[in-house]
């Protein structure tokens, strides 16, 4: 299939790199990375997908845009231009910030015209995630329930958002009514080729239930056991939080079940005393992890969520 590249602009000093597959006449979809600075699976990932999608029979469009936040990335950083969150502040403002003119840019262009969404994350350098893929619990893809379509990806934990906060692209997307899905994993600044395979296979597949490619053998199949995973709506800047300054030392591990009032780790101060016990305040799966040693007033030390047994 011929790529073709196209240049997004998103201000008067910056272009977005996107690069489109198809011509129509079928669904259209929106694959980002790097909406995060500090999350290369996302934009490595993206660019493995296009080399995938250079040899495959695409029925509609594909349309790929690695690098979402350029400034982002050449800082290394979560945080773009003035320390502004993109997923903050879709769909953007054509008159505002760097970021707000970013996210206007791809919520005109590649969000608002597509039948699809996916969005490619990673925690970061500062916590760690099991892999998983989430998406809009009400959503529907290829005539079938979205989680039907996670349930095809590779991702061990799947989890179903029954809504989601405004500002990031996805919840434009659920704005607009359209299916949507991300997906996490690793963090703490490693990255791992196991991780990236799961990007590309989880992409291959939701494309193929889209009806957007024909099926591709490098999909594989999906894993024997999947964990469904409800509640929150996967906001990083909220869950568990630590009260004192100090480093943090986990005692649970990213993708635990626990227990509410289960201890999930300590905080210690800069004398090697205790000074906060950090404790689950419901029972479910840690989805998010913190992994960097120091933390501040606030900070996040872990999401839960609940398991949803009857789905699982």
């Amino acid at each position: 299939m011929t790529a073709v590249k196209e240049r997004l602009a998103a201000g008067p000093d910056l272009d977005l790199d996107t690069v489109r597959f198809g011509s129509g006449g079928g669904p259209a979809v929106t694959i980002l990375g790097g909406v995060h600075g500090d999350e290369p699976e996302g934009v490595l990932a993206a660019y493995r997908v296009a080399d995938e999608l250079a040899s495959a029979h695409v029925r509609g469009t594909v349309t790929v845009l690695p690098r979402a936040n350029p400034p982002a990335l050449a800082a290394g950083t979560r945080h773009g231009d003035g320390g502004v969150n993109l997923a903050r502040v879709f769909p953007g403002d054509p008159g505002g910030d760097l970021s707000a003119r970013i996210a206007h840019a791809i919520a005109r262009e590649l969000i608002e015209p597509c039948d699809l969404l996916i969005d490619l994350h990673s925690a970061g350098r500062r916590y760690r995630m099991p892999p998983m893929c989430g998406f809009g619990a009400a959503g529907t893809l290829g005539g079938r329930p979205l989680l039907d379509a996670a349930r095809t990806t590779p991702f061990p934990y799947l989890w179903a958002h029954g809504s989601v906060a405004p500002g990031r692209s996805v919840s434009h997307a659920d704005a607009l009514g359209k299916p949507w899905a991300y997906f996490e994993s690793g963090g703490g600044g490693a990255l791992r080729e196991a991780d990236l395979d799961l990007y590309v296979r989880g992409v291959l597949r939701l494309l193929e239930v889209a009806g957007a490619v024909e099926p591709v053998s490098f999909a594989g199949p999906p894993p024997g056991r999947q964990t469904v995973v409800t509640g929150g709506d996967g906001d990083t800047d909220t869950g568990v939080l630590v009260t004192v300054a100090g480093s943090f030392a986990s005692s649970v591990s990213a993708g635990d079940a626990v227990s509410s009032g289960q201890r999930i780790g300590a905080v210690y101060d800069d004398g090697g005393r205790r000074a906060e016990v950090v404790r689950a305040s419901s029972s479910g799966i840690v989805m998010m992890l913190r992994h960097e040693l120091r933390v501040a007033p606030g900070d996040v030390a872990a999401i839960v969520a609940g398991a949803d047994r009857r789905a699982a």
